[in-house]
């Protein structure tokens, strides 16, 4: 650097000396900006490092496919920072009719398939409600803003059998990659939820990995051996699935607004057609690697809780949830409005233990330790349950031992005045709700 005249005109050199984005980036967060500025230039100098690291990334050298020229009307709601809330408010309003944090859920979820550099578990969505309460025109209307068969495939109470074979056998499909598509399965069955595949689906490091499954034959009669080409972002909904610790991993448990107030919109609901370039701009989205400053990050560290160990993976869900949001305006890097949009989505997403249905038996356990003060027995509650004659004390142990994996109960050992020990149960305080799920507000 010592041949030109001042020391930021020498970094521009460097600069420009890179093949790629991604040196040109990295560089860029090396550059010691405390040298005063010493002429004018070095300020526009300053400037155009600035834009360049501002912009979408793009890698020469892996020729990452550039961005289309982007509709005026598109760029006018990026520029202003009001792009996913038209699509919320606006878009999908022309084809469902409230649930507004349900919307917000399912559509980053969507735009999240176009982070290069996801996890597998960030963008599922079960959303479980009851019969009728519309589960299934809401997501379609959401996928309306996305091109089917190139963005989506449905598949309508498919089997567990279905699923294994899903573009796993045709010759014609050898190149067939699930990394970047939404997968619309329907009144979802729980021998489906917890298959194989969907297993394989929902976990690991890498959305775009090809890994292989052994799948037992009918009858016993051997494996086949599937090989899975990347991980699609699965959308289903169900009324009576009830979903194991597992899957409440791996999906974001998404309710409805079950109210009058919701019933009467429906009521006066007459709808409308999505943008077609609207439809163009989010279908040709392209595949692209997000990241999160350090300042950022450190914040997020350092106001994430720490005390359950699902909060491991839930701490990297949220940080695909903020690249999700980015990625729609383009942007290589994070800034506030992504942290702050995707962390306020992250917790319409975000399931605790009162938000999962229960079985009869289950609600009868919890409405008595919600009715008393003190941690009871497993006897004590046998005792006071209305059907108690129906459950013998064998049952009411299996529940009890249930609701603690879903954390709606927590069990302690009490020693009585004889000396010896008993299991007694309470109600946990995320079900309970006295300490619901929040994130401050992050601020430059």
């Amino acid at each position: 650097m010592v041949d030109k005249e001042t020391y930021y005109e020498g970094v521009l050199d460097e600069f420009n000396k890179l093949d790629t984005a991604k040196e040109k980036k990295r560089f860029y967060e090396e550059i010691d900006f405390s040298p005063k500025i010493e002429k004018e230039g070095d300020s526009k100098i300053i400037q155009q490092l600035q834009m360049f690291y501002e912009m979408p990334f793009v890698d020469v050298k892996n020729k990452n496919p550039i961005e289309k020229p982007i509709e005026p009307q598109i760029k006018s709601l990026m520029e202003s920072g009001k792009l996913f809330d038209h699509l919320v408010l606006n878009e999908l309003e022309k084809v469902h009719v409230g649930d507004i944090k349900a919307r917000e859920v399912l559509l980053l979820c969507a735009i999240g398939r176009r982070v290069k550099n996801r996890n597998p578990f960030s963008f599922n969505v079960l959303l479980l409600t009851p019969s009728s309460s519309g589960k299934d025109h809401l997501i379609k209307g959401v996928l309306k803003l996305f091109e089917k068969n190139d963005v989506w495939e449905s598949y309508g109470r498919i089997s567990e059998t279905t699923l294994n074979y899903l573009h796993a056998k045709s010759e014609e499909e050898e190149d067939f990659k699930w990394s970047g598509k939404i997968l619309y399965l329907p009144e979802i069955s729980n021998k489906v939820l917890n298959n194989e595949i969907m297993k394989e689906f929902t976990s690991g490091e890498d959305s775009n990995e090809v890994s292989v499954v052994a799948i037992t034959k009918r009858k016993q009669k051997g494996v086949d051996i599937i090989k899975v080409c990347g991980k699609p972002e699965v959308f289903c909904s169900t009324a009576k699935t009830i979903p194991s610790e597992e899957i409440r991993n791996r999906f974001n448990i998404v309710g409805l607004d079950l109210s009058e107030e919701q019933t009467e919109r429906i009521f006066k609901f007459e709808g409308g057609v999505i943008d077609a370039a609207m439809r163009k701009f989010l279908s040709e989205m392209t595949e692209r690697e997000v990241r999160i400053p350090k300042k950022i990050m450190d914040f997020m560290i350092k106001n994430f809780p720490k005390d359950k160990l699902r909060f491991r993976r839930d701490f990297r869900r949220l940080e695909d949830f903020i690249k999700a949001h980015a990625r729609l305006y383009s942007r290589a890097i994070a800034n506030a409005q992504d942290y702050n949009r995707g962390k306020d989505v992250f917790i319409n997403a975000f399931a605790n233990a009162s938000d999962i249905p229960l079985k009869d038996v289950d609600k009868e356990i919890t409405r008595i330790l919600k009715e008393k003060e003190d941690a009871q027995t497993a006897s004590e509650i046998h005792k006071e349950m209305d059907k108690g004659e129906k459950f013998s004390i064998k049952t009411i142990y299996e529940h009890l031992a249930e609701l603690e994996k879903k954390e709606i109960i927590t069990s302690f050992q009490d020693r009585l005045l004889a000396g010896y020990y008993v299991t007694k149960y309470m109600l946990t305080a995320e079900f309970k709700d006295e300490k619901p799920f929040t994130l401050p507000v992050y601020e430059e």
